[in-house]
């Protein structure tokens, strides 16, 4: 069968697996836990050596004891990292990855000045959304921000940096000796001018901030075949020497091209570790207010229009830890505890925000929260406050999201948190759409991997075609009487986050 070699790289695990083009079914896939490290509470970092080790190791694994021969290899990654290399491709430090917030206030030209709109200088943000379609966050999360903090505050690194790769560049360039990145990816750096018929590095951004073009990599499209699998790397993954490398997409622009919602307008919402409401459409978008936007597609002439929230799932993931719930069955044993609890979580109120949030407040000092708990509380209801409070927090984003987006046709809703029924009810009930969830959820990047190698090497004759194999393994349906519930609990949901903001920003400003 005609298969695509996909290299899955998350916020917590990888993955290498085969996508069959004629199907689009994940037929065979191997995982391994991503070398994530947190030097400090503003730090979040990857070793790029280790992190080919384990590509590479889950890529043998997939092998077993024969030699991969897809028809491409691509890689769908996590976006905004940065890793500064010198002139032989050796890297200069770990790769800063998207959760790091060392570079919180770059550029500070941006947040300073007299006249400001949402704390912006209205000159600065008026030229990024003019030339970009948004702006950097105040976070300090955005490839720019970590680019400028490494000139500014690591100067024996930015003097021996020849380039600046991120995640998917790195390793493409290990496979390929190729240093590209792609337009979704150059897009979200905020350094590249997006407007169609002008898709490059902006000049007039790069000389407003000092940046050489020289240190950047070549722009190219997700779906363009930027070389051959060398022979040492071609070793090292088990894969046939001279495979053709598609360039890949991004997370969030892989999961689009994945979700069966690739028409404009038509919505999909992903729920992993983080999690983002999304839709394609024919001209940019921006809310600046509320921290959406819009990326360039991997769909030649579209954008993707972005709600982005940073803890979904992995707050989960953080309370199964801690009540125990380990192995293959721990979804189901969430599920089994969320059961025992009403809807309201007799009165529990959570709020995911363990690591600063982006849309729609950009607040990099909010923090998690279990409101109103009490000693006749169970398990059974932190866990079903914890589903609650992230579907609020959907429905928080969602509120300005459907100001740009129609999404009143239903929802496809793809990641590993689909798995859990409880959840996807829930996220109806609370806004009052349809969701329609895909087969093979949590392996929507994959899947989208293979779309955009299939387009890439000509299988499929564009995105729409292949979308079309996307099926649907289940749709929830709203039921009003829950959403009403829900509905007067997201008002203490969104006054929750007004009372405490400036209290999170006191306790949490000068933390390091």
């Amino acid at each position: 069968m005609p298969d695509i070699l996909v290299y899955d790289i998350g916020t917590t695990a990888i993955k290498a697996a085969l996508v069959d083009l004629e199907t689009l079914h994940v037929h065979k896939s191997v995982s391994t836990s991503i070398p994530m490290k947190y030097p400090s509470p503003r730090e979040a970092v990857i070793d790029p050596v280790e992190l080919w080790g384990k590509v590479a190791e889950a890529s043998r694994e997939l092998a077993g004891n024969g030699t991969l021969k897809p028809e491409a290899v691509t890689i769908i990654s996590q976006m905004a990292g940065v890793l500064p290399v010198d002139k032989d491709m050796k890297p200069l430090m770990d790769i800063m990855t998207w959760l790091d917030v060392r570079a919180a206030g770059y550029p500070k030209e941006l947040f300073r000045g007299p006249v400001k709109i949402s704390g912006y200088n209205i000159i600065h943000v008026l030229k990024f959304l003019r030339i970009t379609g948004g702006a950097p966050s105040k976070t300090g999360k955005d490839p720019i921000s970590k680019i400028l903090w490494l000139k500014h505050e690591k100067r024996d690194v930015w003097g021996k940096t020849r380039w600046i790769l991120d995640v998917k560049g790195y390793l493409t360039s290990v496979m390929t000796h190729r240093r590209v990145t792609t337009l979704d990816e150059a897009n979200l750096t905020w350094l590249m001018d997006t407007r169609k018929g002008r898709y490059g590095w902006s000049r007039e951004i790069l000389s407003l901030y000092n940046i050489p073009e020289s240190i950047l990599p070549e722009i190219v499209e997700p779906t363009r075949i930027v070389g051959e699998l060398k022979e040492e790397a071609a070793k090292q993954l088990k894969v046939k020497p001279g495979t053709p490398v598609v360039a890949g997409a991004g997370d969030v622009v892989g999961v689009a091209s994945g979700s069966g919602a690739t028409r404009p307008g038509e919505t999909h919402l992903y729920i992993g570790t983080s999690n983002w409401l999304a839709a394609h459409v024919e001209e940019r978008k921006v809310d600046i207010s509320h921290y959406m936007g819009s990326l360039v597609s991997a769909i030649p002439g579209r954008y993707l229009f972005i709600a982005e929230q940073e803890v979904a799932a992995g707050a989960l993931e953080w309370l199964l830890d801690r009540l125990k719930c380990t192995g293959e069955d721990r979804y189901a044993c969430l599920g089994e505890m969320v059961s025992k609890s009403p809807p309201g979580s007799r009165g529990l109120l959570f709020a995911p925000w363990m690591y600063g949030e982006r849309s729609p407040i950009d607040d990099e000092y909010v923090r998690g929260v279990m409101l109103n708990l009490s000693l006749s509380h169970g398990d059974h209801d932190l866990a079903r406050s914890v589903v609650e409070g992230v579907a609020y927090n959907i429905r928080f984003a969602y509120e300005y999201y459907k100001r740009h987006i129609n999404a009143t046709s239903g929802i496809n809703i793809v990641g590993g948190g689909a798995l859990l029924d409880e959840w996807c009810q829930v996220i109806s009930d609370l806004l009052g759409v349809q969701v329609r969830r895909t087969v093979q959820p949590r392996m929507v990047g994959i899947r989208g991997g293979g779309v955009i190698a299939g387009v890439g090497t000509g299988f499929y004759k564009g995105f729409d075609e292949a979308s079309k194999l996307v099926g649907v393994d289940r749709v929830f349906e709203p039921d009003s009487g829950r959403g009403r519930l829900y509905g007067e609990r997201y008002r203490f949901y969104v006054k929750m986050y007004r009372s405490l903001r400036k209290l999170f920003r006191e306790m949490n400003k000068n933390i390091d």
